[in-house]
């Protein structure tokens, strides 16, 4: 705690932003949040607004896996029933595809819930396995549901109060205020009691029961929180794009955003997810335009093809093994020592 600055009530204590930093920091990225649209071009504001969509998913992915301790391998699968909602009801009922947003978390919620049966039996590898085996079984009924890999997500349908969301600027607004709402849910799941149980299932569930937890709610109450908040960053994408494909709702996806998750920083709901789609999305970004044409350049197309699955897979070995509490570990370390500089303690 910064020197002169006393906790004097438990709301105080309680407070997620509680230092005057904090709050000069809040209105600092708040600023700059409302002006990015007029400050940056139409690329830079639809990379922000794919980041605001992952950063929704991987807070899901966090909540279940950080908090909960629950791996998941279906993640994208998830977000996939999300946009396929939104989407279909769209294209076939006509719907506003912002009023079926809630629906199509809902719909993610419940698979969610189905998706953690496993858990009750299964944990660490053989639950991964369960859950690889749930996202390829999703793959192949989005593959037969959608052959010709496009469903168009009609334009007509993005309204929101009578403003088109074809309009970036508007779209940007919406999934901002949306990730905003959605990320101080998260950040209060955590500090509730329902948060402890998790950590406390997380930590060692025959402890936890033992100490009266239903381990078996908590765990499908954990998945069901991660695929509503997945189902609703698929929603946004449907959105967002003018239509999708089951190829964006892939395994590979899917270990995207567990690498977003492990390299932010686990069991930090909020901020370790921001971190780690800033990281990866603008170095996949970074490499698109630099890396990947250098190595076609040099006739290594193969190689430039995979590159950036090879780099994931190194980030998320080398961070479980080296930094298993992820980048925001890292930063608070640097906060550390330059709070106490120059001193070492």
């Amino acid at each position: 705690m910064p020197a002169g600055v006393f906790k004097e009530s438990y709301e105080a204590d309680m407070a997620i932003f509680r230092y005057p930093i904090h709050w000069a920091a809040l209105i600092l990225a708040a600023a700059a949040a409302v002006a990015a649209p007029f400050l940056i071009g139409k690329y830079y504001l639809n990379l922000l607004v794919v980041m605001m969509i992952f950063w929704i998913a991987a807070i899901g992915l966090n909540i279940t896996l950080g908090l909960a301790g629950q791996i998941s391998l279906a993640h994208a699968a998830l977000m996939g029933i999300g946009a396929y909602t939104v989407a279909n009801a769209a294209l076939h009922l006509g719907v506003n595809s912002v009023v079926i947003l809630p629906l199509a978390g809902v719909a993610a919620a419940l698979l969610g819930i189905v998706l953690s049966l496993p858990s009750f039996r299964l944990k660490e590898y053989y639950l991964a396995m369960a859950s690889l085996a749930a996202q390829l079984i999703l793959e192949y009924v989005y593959s037969r549901i959608d052959p010709d890999q496009y469903t168009p997500v009609p334009p007509e349908s993005k309204t929101l109060l009578g403003i088109s969301l074809t309009d970036p600027t508007a779209l940007y607004y919406l999934i901002l205020a949306i990730a905003v709402v959605m990320a101080l849910a998260a950040a209060n799941i955590g500090r509730s009691s329902l948060g402890r149980a998790m950590k406390a299932v997380r930590d060692n569930d025959v402890a936890a029961e033992a100490i009266g937890i239903n381990v078996q709610l908590v765990k499908a109450t954990a998945f069901a929180i991660g695929g509503f908040y997945a189902g609703v960053a698929g929603g946004l994408y449907a959105i967002y794009s003018s239509g999708i494909g089951w190829e964006g709702f892939t395994l590979v996806n899917s270990i995207e955003l567990l690498g977003m998750v492990l390299i932010g920083g686990p069991g930090r709901v909020v901020w370790g997810s921001l971190l780690g789609v800033l990281v990866m999305r603008t170095g996949w970004t970074m490499m698109e335009s630099t890396i990947t044409p250098f190595l076609v350049g040099l006739g290594l197309t193969v190689i430039a093809s995979s590159a950036k699955y090879i780099v994931l897979g190194f980030l998320i070995v080398a961070f479980i093994i080296a930094e298993p509490e992820g980048l925001i570990a890292v930063l608070r370390r640097v906060k550390e020592y330059f709070r106490l500089w120059p001193y070492s303690y």
